[in-house]
């Protein structure tokens, strides 16, 4: 049975081109498969396991081996956990067996996204850390970047509650610490810190809604160049979504009947146009919006501290470490730990 997936498309974004031959990637193509709307309506059922897989090889299938398909939203199987509060131990337990079992059968985000930058929205932070890793090797840039899109800025949290949420943001920074420590060149080790820390205190400060979908409310980061020479420019469908929701509105109705993504970008382009000619000031008042709410909610926010005592002398001793804690709290966090002590990078 042949399924239109275009109203699950949710863009097309050029990537920096890295790889060659058959390896080579230069675009990111993102799907999403909610339940409910931003309103908490329900638009659709969960999907089963052999419908995720069936969805997913259909929509790979219509892209080229440049073109990375990102996949997202509770309505699909394998992106689907419920919160481990409102699990009794043993229901728990058989809920991560069969998890585990299926996460082997299946992938959210193609692996070649881990070397991938992934910013915050706040310049300042971005450009210094990406500043930093400039001299780093792949595996160290790869180790940053990951903190910040598994530890720090989560898209979906509906596995977690909040308390683990937080902790995970902790463990984050203890990661950062490490990498400041064994990596990064002590001129240096501050300034990433800093940024690293800012980055934590917004993931903090981060809303959830029905469906464990993050808003950090900022703007999102879109960036020109990398390194030292990183220019910020403005992301249009993101201003047009805060600032101009009837707009916002009009464009995911095309976007959901729109096959090749022109029609939605053609309203995309004709919009920016009307800003820039109608709405000068709307890009100012829409950068204004971001820099209130980190002055307001996120500069002075307060992180936990549960993983405050991990060692960070040297891998070794950070393994150790989170090995011990995971022992003393074994069903606390207990997916994210396994994955942590499962990654390539600390070697055991």
């Amino acid at each position: 049975m042949n399924i239109n997936y275009s109203q699950f498309y949710r863009g097309t974004t050029n990537i920096p081109s890295y790889g060659a031959g058959p390896y080579k990637k230069d675009t990111l193509v993102k799907y999403m498969f909610n339940t409910k709307d931003a309103h908490g309506n329900k638009i659709r059922d969960k999907m089963s396991k052999e419908e995720t897989l069936q969805a997913m090889k259909d929509i790979r299938s219509g892209y080229g081996d440049t073109v990375i398909v990102e996949f997202s939203g509770d309505g699909m199987a394998a992106l689907v956990e419920s919160k481990k509060s409102s699990l009794v131990p043993e229901d728990q337990e058989a809920m991560e067996e069969k998890n585990a079992a299926f996460q082997k059968e299946i992938t959210q985000v193609d692996n070649s996204l881990k070397g991938l930058p992934t910013y915050s929205g706040m310049y300042g932070a971005d450009k210094t850390i990406a500043s930093v890793l400039e001299n780093c090797g792949k595996e160290e840039r790869e180790f940053v970047y990951s903190i910040i899109r598994q530890n720090f800025l989560v898209e979906n949290c509906g596995s977690m509650t909040e308390e683990e949420r937080q902790a995970n943001i902790s463990l984050g920074m203890k990661k950062a610490e490490y990498a400041a420590e064994s990596f990064v060149s002590k001129a240096s080790r501050n300034s990433f810190l800093e940024a690293m820390e800012s980055i934590a205190k917004l993931a903090s400060a981060g809303t959830e809604d029905r469906s464990g979908n993050m808003d950090y409310r900022v703007a999102k980061g879109k960036y020109l160049g990398h390194g030292g020479k990183m220019i910020q420019t403005t992301d249009s469908l993101d201003m047009m979504e805060r600032m101009d929701k009837d707009a916002y509105a009009e464009y995911c109705n095309i976007r959901k009947n729109d096959d090749d993504g022109l029609s939605s970008l053609k309203y995309l382009t004709n919009w920016c146009q009307k800003v820039g000619q109608e709405s000068p000031s709307m890009v100012d008042e829409y950068e204004k919006l971001s820099r209130e709410y980190l002055e307001k909610n996120v500069k002075n926010q307060k992180l936990d501290k549960t993983f405050a005592g991990l060692e960070t002398g040297s891998k070794a001793a950070f393994f150790e470490s989170l090995k011990m804690f995971q022992n003393s709290n074994p069903n606390f966090l207990s997916s994210i730990l396994n994955q942590e002590l499962a990654s390539k990078f600390w070697g055991y």
